[in-house]
């Protein structure tokens, strides 16, 4: 599959995205088998534009907001599902996401961790919205120096032998 790069994003299958991290949402649900028309990019309600709406089962909007607008990624969620409500789409689930995945095997992997079906229409936990993050490299650093405290404390060991992460 060939991605085209210019200077307002990424193209493919004429298809254009903004984001890198939007491009691996769409290889994501291309491996689903998902066709472009089945994807629903850029799905417009009301004033707002929806990243996918696949199948027409399943809300996604995917930001890594936290790093480009400071908006808290749970009150951007919610607008989003004030705007799904007032538009008639209250009974169907929004998927709000701001990983910042590096190839859709990673996407994969959130989603299966979220129980996200995107062909089916269901999400883990409250049927409405599902927030998808990466917990783990937001806190990697703080595990990280834990496991080596904790190792260093019942085994001193030289710093080259616990690697550094």
């Amino acid at each position: 599959m060939k991605i085209l790069r210019d200077e307002s994003g990424f193209v493919i299958w004429g298809e254009r995205f903004v984001s890198y991290q939007e491009v691996q949402c769409f290889r994501y649900l291309q491996w689903l088998r998902l066709t472009p028309k089945d994807m629903r990019h850029e799905y417009q309600v009301g004033r707002c534009s929806f990243d996918f709406f696949p199948l027409g089962k399943v809300f996604w909007e995917h930001h890594p907001i936290s790093m480009r607008s400071g908006e808290d990624l749970y009150q951007y969620g919610k607008k989003r599902r004030q705007v799904l409500n007032a538009s008639g789409y209250s009974k169907i689930p929004l998927v709000v996401s701001d990983s910042m995945f590096r190839d859709q095997w990673e996407v994969c992997d959130l989603m299966n961790d979220y129980e996200v079906d995107f062909k089916r229409g269901r999400v883990k936990g409250d049927p409405t919205i599902c927030f998808v993050r990466d917990y783990s490299r937001e806190y990697a650093p703080v595990f990280s120096e834990t496991w080596k405290a904790s190792v260093s404390n019942y085994f001193p060991l030289p710093d080259q032998l616990l690697g550094s992460y």
